[in-house]
């Protein structure tokens, strides 16, 4: 496995703005897989993206790293008409061994915003199988993400880490119940009927709100949604009638726009007579974040929530060195059926993957 490398940023090294910028939807996804298959920039490659990575796994032609980093970057900042000299300096690349470790850790929630995180694993299966319907994915490609599903199983299966709350959703209720103390006098509006919402409604639900109210582009999913929680479903273009009354609002489309513009905001509390709660979990975000300047009005995006999981973290920490060890195990047994790995390489693997462990953005 001499040429496989990843190309990415994560919520360690990049803020929300800058994620953002480099988010990729499925459509997104799809296109960018046909143009690095013509362009044979890569003999394969997989894109994952979440709310907190975007991230492109690819098999090198070459099976040398630096000069196909340089064209796998050139080719993100192409498709997104990005400047490279403003936002370089967020991406991390790992080549071999290394990019290895990367993603068998990212499979077992070590390197999730949330530790332990479950979700993570079917988003890894899905870009995994995106990239094989395309025709992109290499022969090395689809041993390495099998074993990367495996590892995550294996993790989660001998180790504590995804007990407890281990969502975004999870820790979004958190929060919400920490401000507001008793949710059952609430109402909230959740914009989104994708996973996101999905998951954020059934929480709600089991809080026993006052009233729950869906708005989705599509309404008859919005039905659905609101029927699964005992909500009522709103309509989509009528958002500005609708936060005039609730509490509080989470947002979560795939909008590739702002939903909620800060004039939209201003117009809406010159009609309430009480503060507004907003939480956006959405990537690229779904409010401006000049919202948070209005009166009354208090938004939380996706960088806030880590803040609020930094005890869950601490809680989980043997959990996580049992994990570690278990990654770390996986991995020298992995390149030894390779005959790629000594004592010495193994070493070597950790001490170089600690620094990219050891940077957070400030």
């Amino acid at each position: 496995m001499d040429n496989i490398i990843v190309v990415g940023i994560n919520h360690r090294t990049a803020p929300v703005e800058v994620r953002e910028k480099f988010s990729f939807s499925a459509k997104k996804i799809e296109e960018s897989l046909i143009k690095l298959k013509i362009s044979h920039l890569v003999k394969g490659a997989v894109i994952l993206s979440t709310c907190n990575r975007s991230e492109i796994y690819f098999d090198s032609p070459l099976g040398n790293g630096c000069p196909e980093i340089k064209r796998i970057k050139s080719f993100i900042f192409e498709i997104y008409r990005a400047e490279k000299t403003d936002i370089d300096s967020y991406f991390y690349s790992l080549e071999n061994a290394d990019a290895l470790k990367h993603l068998f850790r990212v499979a077992s929630g070590l390197d999730s915003q949330v530790l332990g995180e479950t979700q993570i694993l079917g988003q890894i299966k899905s870009a995994w199988l995106i990239a094989c319907n395309k025709g992109i994915s290499s022969d090395n490609l689809n041993i390495v993400f099998k074993k990367a599903q495996e590892v995550g199983k294996r993790v989660r299966v001998e180790t504590g880490i995804s007990q407890g709350n281990i969502s975004l959703g999870s820790v979004a209720i958190n929060i919400l119940e920490e401000r507001f103390n008793n949710l059952q006098n609430r109402t909230v509006l959740i914009i989104g009927a994708g996973k996101i919402g999905t998951l954020v409604s059934k929480y709600l639900k089991e809080k026993n709100m006052h009233g729950i109210f869906v708005a989705n582009r599509s309404h008859e999913r919005a039905l659905e949604l609101a029927k699964d929680c005992s909500g009522k479903a709103v309509a989509f273009s009528g958002l500005e009638d609708e936060l005039k009354n609730v509490d509080i609002t989470i947002s979560s489309t795939s909008s590739p726009h702002i939903v909620l513009r800060k004039d939209t905001v201003e117009r809406i509390m010159k009609a309430r007579t009480k503060p507004l709660f907003i939480m956006d979990l959405a990537l690229p975000r779904d409010v401006d974040p000049a919202v948070n300047e209005i009166a009354g009005v208090s938004l939380c995006d996706l960088d806030d929530l880590k803040y609020a999981v930094s005890g869950n973290q601490n809680k989980k920490k043997e959990e996580a060195l049992q994990a570690e060890k278990i990654v770390q195990g996986e991995l020298n047994s992995f390149l030894a059926l390779l005959g790629d790995v000594n004592e010495k390489t193994a070493l070597q693997i950790k001490n170089s993957y600690a620094n990219l462990m050891a940077y957070e953005f400030k």
